[in-house]
């Protein structure tokens, strides 16, 4: 027998408790949808405020630039903004990640910053890597349509050129921006800055890409700043530091240990370097790419002024050398003139016998699109690669035979 009335009463307490459940989920999803309307309000809030920095920044207002900073944050944001200014910035593509509600906001902010670029543009790699990225954690209070700065935690700031975190000083020419710390001892960038700009005219020559560089970047390097990112190797004189597809540093030794300020060929050699692998992060064949830098910095010098000549000599004594003009690379430090020198002498002969053109199409199939010597050859320059070799060989053999030892 059916108890009806008991039946009656279950029904009616769960009817209440749905009532008060779908109550309480609905005030539930009110109060998320209105905390997500707060963040995404913050948010857009915070990006407004990042862009207007930008726009300052870009037209030199550093009065707008620091109007959305909190005063205790002044001195590091004048630094950013001597630096960013100094350094010709021509891009600020801000984004913000994971921000959080609390006493305060919180957000994880990261701009993307371009120097001397024609174009800036926001691309799926416009944060990757991260050299030419000011990445931080960040405090702000947000009132109305108006947020602020308040806290500011750069994280991943390590790098070759310390503009992210250190004072510099600069001198500007025409094609080249000279930066160094504020304070280095020995030198200024004002002195390296002629010779830079005659070693910009020749790298100008060999640029592959199209527009080129806006201005080329030296960063000279104090003893701190050397150690830290290359270590105690004095052979070492300079490096390049492609930070981006858009941009590169030269960095010289400026310690008194390293390069001088006349050393135009050293400053030929790094632009060269900048002007040829620009739009690149990798390569693998050194003997083309320090070969044709060697090249540059030799440019419109017969290869019998090549100051690397008894290095090249030494190698061809030591291994047998039988022709071979693709070397594989070699970083030890007692084989590494001579490697130079080899790749000097093979770009040297190619763009004598075959000329500069050719040899400019042969280095763009060979480092910029990976291409094999083998593959390269006959279109760039119209000739078999065993056949660059053998005829290549003899010259280089009479040029070291020819050469004082």
């Amino acid at each position: 027998m059916i108890n009806r009335p008991r039946i009656d009463r279950w029904v009616a307490v769960f009817g209440v408790l749905a009532l008060l459940c779908g109550g309480l989920l609905a005030a539930t999803i009110s109060r998320s949808r209105s905390a997500a309307a707060r963040v995404d309000n913050a948010e857009t809030t915070i990006r407004a405020a990042l862009d207007r920095q930008g726009a300052a920044l870009l037209r030199g207002d550093r009065t707008g630039w620091l109007s959305s900073i909190d005063p205790s944050l002044s001195k590091e944001w004048d630094r950013l903004y001597a630096n960013l200014r100094g350094l010709q910035v021509s891009g600020w593509l801000p984004r913000t990640r994971h921000v959080e509600e609390g006493a305060v906001w919180q957000a994880e902010v990261q701009i993307r910053i371009c120097f001397a670029a024609p174009i800036c543009p926001r691309t799926p790699e416009t944060y990757v890597p991260t050299g030419d990225v000011i990445s931080a954690r960040t405090r702000w209070t947000v009132t109305g349509d108006r947020a602020v700065l308040t806290g500011f935690a750069q994280f991943d700031t390590t790098g070759s050129v310390p503009w992210k975190t250190e004072a510099l000083a600069f001198a500007t020419g025409k094609r080249v921006v000279v930066a160094a710390p504020k304070g280095l001892a020995g030198t200024t960038p004002a002195e390296w800055l002629p010779a830079a700009e005659r070693a910009a005219q020749v790298a100008d020559r060999y640029a592959l890409t199209d527009p080129k560089p806006g201005r080329y970047f030296v960063f000279l390097a104090g003893e701190g700043e050397w150690n830290q990112t290359v270590g105690t190797d004095r052979d070492a004189a300079a490096f390049v530091d492609r930070t981006s597809e858009a941009s590169a540093f030269a960095v010289v030794d400026a310690s008194g240990f390293g390069a001088d300020f006349g050393d135009e060929n050293l400053l030929r050699h790094e632009l060269g370097h900048i002007a040829t692998l620009l739009g690149t992060l990798d390569h693998h064949d050194d003997w083309a790419v320090e070969g044709l830098a060697e090249h540059i910095a030799y440019a419109d010098r017969p290869a019998s002024s090549y100051e690397l000549l008894p290095d090249a000599r030494w190698h061809v004594e030591q291994t047998g050398w039988d022709g071979r003009l693709d070397l594989e690379w070699s970083d030890e430090p007692r084989d590494r003139y001579g490697f130079y020198a080899m790749g000097f002498l093979a770009v040297r002969c190619i763009a004598d016998t075959y000329g500069e053109r050719r040899l400019l199409n042969f280095f763009t199939r060979v480092v910029r699109r990976s291409e094999t010597p083998s593959q390269a050859a006959p279109e760039a320059l119209n000739t078999p690669w065993e056949a660059v070799e053998s005829t290549c060989h003899p010259k280089i053999k009479a040029w070291l035979a020819a050469s004082p030892p």
